[in-house]
């Protein structure tokens, strides 16, 4: 390993631990391969052993953005257990994320529990802040595999040991122990 990359790793763990000073982050130990961008206006909590690779050069099979955890209002809470591992992937949070332990996120994955914006089209086009928006929350139990480039949209359980196969959009409930793939995700077969 040369210098450079090494002054490179040690400046990335400053700017990661400011970053999640600054934004009130509950946490333990993480490790983040490149540097993570978080907006937390609500609460947001790291289980032990949290991993992320953010950066286009981070991550070998793609994903060439960095990895995003947005709490964007006042009363949201983002929960993610122990083990997580993520790759370039945005989660946004409006309402309520709990994600459980030992979960794997694949690189340009999009986690959303809102629409962001309203259905009606005149309301949507107006000038003024947009609050006519539906949230509602996504869980995401443990052990679970969501391959790249995955939407998971709001309103959505994803059960214990279940996978998520890459591409797929997911807008329903996954039982525990099955495989989904598809857009929209569907039933493939039981693990």
């Amino acid at each position: 390993m040369n210098i450079r990359h090494t002054l490179g790793k040690i400046l990335y763990s400053i700017i990661n631990i400011i970053t999640l000073k600054k934004n009130n982050v509950k946490h333990n130990n993480f490790t983040i391969n490149g540097i993570i961008k978080i907006l937390n206006f609500g609460t947001l909590t790291l289980g032990d052993n949290f991993q992320a690779n953010s950066g286009k050069n981070k991550n070998p099979i793609g994903g060439d953005t960095i990895a995003r955890l947005i709490v964007f209002k006042k009363n949201a809470v983002l929960t993610i257990g122990e083990n997580f591992r993520m790759s370039n992937s945005t989660i946004v949070c409006w309402e309520k994320i709990e994600i459980g332990n030992n979960v794997m996120i694949g690189g340009s994955c999009k986690i959303w529990d809102t629409d962001f914006h309203s259905l009606i089209p005149d309301i949507r086009m107006a000038n003024e802040e947009d609050n006519d928006y539906k949230t509602a929350p996504i869980i995401i139990k443990d052990n679970v595999f969501i391959g790249a480039g995955v939407i998971i949209l709001k309103g959505v359980t994803i059960g214990e040991n279940s996978i998520i196969g890459a591409g797929s959009v997911v807008t329903g409930n996954v039982a525990e122990n099955e495989i989904w793939a598809g857009n929209p995700a569907r039933f493939i077969k039981s693990i």
